[in-house]
């Protein structure tokens, strides 16, 4: 992954070697093609036979994380644009937001380019589909009491409508990688004061809460949450290497932590939804041999993972994944397929 980005932006780490799983909630799953394919239900049986590329322009390149509208009709994405650079010398590319018709086939709205976004990598929407909620790691902070500017990051709020993005009372504190909303609440996973976990506030910002913090979370990424509150991250852990693997840590709303798959390989930012029944999780992942692209499903139940690789194989940085609040439509990004980079919408 390229764009600037801290340590987080330093890995499109490679698939899935094993999944462990203990899942009580959520599965793992997901997928994209560069073009609409079919998938045989009975031979990969994810739930998912359709798959649209929706974006995949120069002037919206590298997108990271996807989200649909409420209603699925449409797809709000990070990805970067191409500016002049200072003094008018070059071109330069900047984090942006877009907004795409979820039925393809339009070019990409820009709703917003350039500062105050440093690094985001993660972006999820209000139930009314309002309001944009943008997790970014390295956005520059307000000056500290001795005078040097600070860069923890933070959670940027923005109408959906496009205009500047503005901090979200609360959340300086953290320095976020997924976000996402549910109701009146958003869950942020990152790290305050330090110690990496999944962690709580309002949509409209305020106190911010402890979900679940510390072990076993070490460089939690993703985040999806059901109805009930269960939360699941993705957590990339230690590893520095292009063989690191990762695990899903359900986080109940007590706080209580396991973890229910590891041993799979996923991209940077990981990204993972629930299915609409809150049955079963997908996840964006890797291929441990190939390093290409999957989307894992998890079944909660019995906790088998089934595998999405038709018309995806080709690509390598499998990114964020995140599914419409009230439709079975979920918006999916490999941040170089096709040349540029391609926001993906995955249907049953």
């Amino acid at each position: 992954m390229e764009a600037n980005s801290k340590s987080k932006a330093r890995r499109s780490l490679l698939t899935v070697a094993a999944v462990v799983g203990t899942v009580a909630a959520s599965a793992i799953v997901a997928a994209c093609s560069s073009e609409e394919t079919s998938v045989n239900e009975g031979e990969e049986g994810i739930g998912l036979t359709q798959i649209d590329a929706v974006a995949s322009a120069p002037e919206a390149s590298m997108p990271v994380d996807a989200t649909p509208s409420p209603d699925g009709k449409d797809v709000y994405f990070i990805a970067y644009a191409t500016v002049a650079g200072p003094d008018g010398i070059g071109a330069v590319k900047v984090p942006a937001i877009f907004k795409v018709s979820a039925a393809g086939g339009a070019a990409p709205q820009k709703l917003h380019e350039g500062e105050p976004l440093g690094s985001p990598f993660g972006i999820t929407i209000s139930d009314d589909g309002q309001t944009l909620f943008i997790a970014d790691s390295s956005a520059d902070g307000d000056a500290s009491e001795d005078g040097a500017e600070r860069s923890d990051g933070r959670v940027f709020a923005m109408n959906a409508n496009g205009g500047a993005p503005s901090p979200l009372a609360g959340t300086e504190g953290i320095t976020p990688a997924g976000v996402e909303a549910l109701g009146p609440s958003l869950y942020v996973t990152g790290r305050k004061d330090g110690q990496p976990g999944l962690y709580k506030t309002g949509i409209g910002g305020g106190m911010v809460s402890a979900v679940g913090v510390g072990a076993p979370f070490s460089d939690p990424g993703g985040v999806a949450v059901a109805r009930n509150g269960v939360a699941f991250v993705v957590d990339t852990g230690n590893a520095t290497t292009e063989q690191a693997l990762a695990s899903v840590i359900m986080v109940q709303p007590d706080g209580k932590m396991e973890i229910i798959a590891d041993g799979l390989a996923v991209g940077h930012p990981a990204g993972i939804a629930l299915v609409n029944d809150d049955s079963a999780v997908l996840v964006s992942g890797l291929d441990y041999a190939s390093g290409t692209d999957r989307v894992f499903r998890i079944e909660l139940g019995d906790r088998s993972m089934k595998t999405l690789a038709s018309k995806i194989g080709d690509f390598y940085e499998s990114a964020g994944l995140h599914r419409a609040r009230n439709a079975q439509v979920f918006a999916w990004a490999d941040s170089h397929a096709n040349g540029t980079g391609t926001v993906y919408v995955l249907r049953p």
